[in-house]
């Protein structure tokens, strides 16, 4: 009987899979569950599933991200509101499936990981470039828009098209140093020149979430850095550039300065003037409020997952009638609110164990995306979307398993 190609391996088609995951977080949500359920099948459709489960419960950095599913189903037990609940659940349903399918997954060789990375880098340079002409092109409307708490128009949520940008400028630094390349060495340099044009855009699009991503990122590597190689002065000088850019930024891009002043507007609205208005900024610190409002009467089992969006609402009839409710703009103060301290710390463990899991915070692309993700953490439930899910579980298992590969050579 014939063999098939050696390019239909299991190996190949998890990379193509991926390759297409990546794209699609840009291009179509249907192509990205479809991508999904496609990696699960590949992983989870084998002769040796016991072999499969085995390897699963071996990886406890895969036991834990599991585990965050878990915590939603619980919350279902005291949950009144069951049409939202199965809603959460549906949207977690990655968290239980993905990484035991990647515990069947064969693991790419270097050149495939990185190349995954490329395609990222290139994919979000072609993006942006589209992004830059559209905002030329609309310069003054737009710019007027963002002074009014608006956003530069881009093909996803502005602030999970931003953290991508800031995730790819530290995976194009991360393939320069590694001297990659698919077939002219001077694509490496193309690489780093890609990773600063990206750079100076995110200035550009001024998206304050992704530009604190990027500095919080950096620091953290800079941090990892120093302790690393003990070279403070070099460090010390790494750390003032990261401060010197957005000052740089604000006499330099226009929409960064109009951010700046909204950003000092709504202070002042919320803080000293009470106002909430029609501003992002006041609406999310708004939401944070509430949330915790809501959870007063249940501090440590929380609400419910099913019942979070009615508990908000109340809250938000109680003391600010007149404004639109909203939900936890924050994916911490989200748990907390539907499960409680008791969800909210299994939650936290969940998400930070495995990055200290067998010290993989030594990983600077690892560490750098732990602290876009934080970011993302803070200032929106990145996780209640189908996107942001599959954002962060996406590049968590793909890095992670790199991570593990690499110690394994070590």
């Amino acid at each position: 009987m014939p063999q098939p190609p050696t390019y239909f391996t299991r190996q190949n088609l998890a990379w193509f899979i991926c390759a297409v995951l990546i794209v699609a977080l840009l291009v179509s949500k249907f192509l990205l569950t479809v991508g999904m359920l496609a990696l699960i099948g590949l992983g989870l459709v084998q002769r040796d599933i016991q072999a499969v489960f085995r390897k699963f419960l071996s990886d406890k950095a895969l036991i834990a991200t599991t585990s965050i599913f878990f915590i939603v189903l619980v919350s279902g037990l005291y949950s009144e509101n069951t049409a939202y609940f199965i809603e959460r659940l549906r949207i977690k349903l990655p968290f239980l499936l993905l990484p035991l399918a990647y515990a069947g997954l064969p693991r790419f060789t270097p050149r495939q990981y990185h190349s995954l990375l490329y395609l990222l880098v290139v994919v979000m340079v072609i993006s942006s470039i589209g992004v830059g002409i559209n905002y030329a092109t609309n310069f003054d409307a737009i710019t007027a828009d963002i002074g009014r708490s608006g956003s530069v128009p881009t093909p996803i949520h502005h602030i999970r098209f931003s953290l991508l940008i800031a995730l790819s400028v530290f995976a194009g630094i991360f393939l320069f140093n590694k001297n990659f390349y698919i077939k002219f060495p001077i694509e490496k340099y193309i690489l780093l020149a890609c990773a600063i044009l990206l750079i100076v855009f995110l200035h550009i699009l001024s998206v304050r979430s992704g530009l604190l991503a990027l500095y919080l990122a950096a620091m953290a590597l800079v941090v990892r850095y120093i302790l690393l190689t003990k070279r403070y002065a070099i460090g010390l000088m790494m750390l003032i550039s990261i401060v010197a850019l957005p000052i740089f930024a604000f006499w330099f891009s226009p929409a960064f300065k109009a951010q700046a002043y909204m950003l000092r507007h709504n202070y002042i609205e919320f803080f000293i003037k009470k106002n909430i208005g029609e501003y992002s900024d006041t609406q999310r610190l708004a939401s944070y409020l509430m949330a915790i409002k809501a959870t007063k009467t249940h501090p440590f089992i929380g609400v419910g997952m099913g019942d979070i969006k009615d508990a908000t609402t109340q809250s938000y009839q109680t003391h600010y009638p007149n404004v639109s409710p909203k939900l936890p703009h924050n994916q911490f103060l989200f748990f907390y609110t539907a499960t409680g301290l008791i969800g909210l710390t299994f939650f936290a463990f969940a998400f930070l164990f495995p990055l200290w899991y067998k010290k993989r915070y030594r990983d600077a692309l690892f560490l750098a995306f732990y602290a876009i993700v934080f970011t993302s953490f803070m200032v929106e439930a990145t996780l209640e979307t189908a996107i942001g899910t599959a954002f962060y579980i996406l590049f968590l298992l793909i890095i992670q398993k790199q991570v593990e590969v690499e110690q394994l050579i070590r």
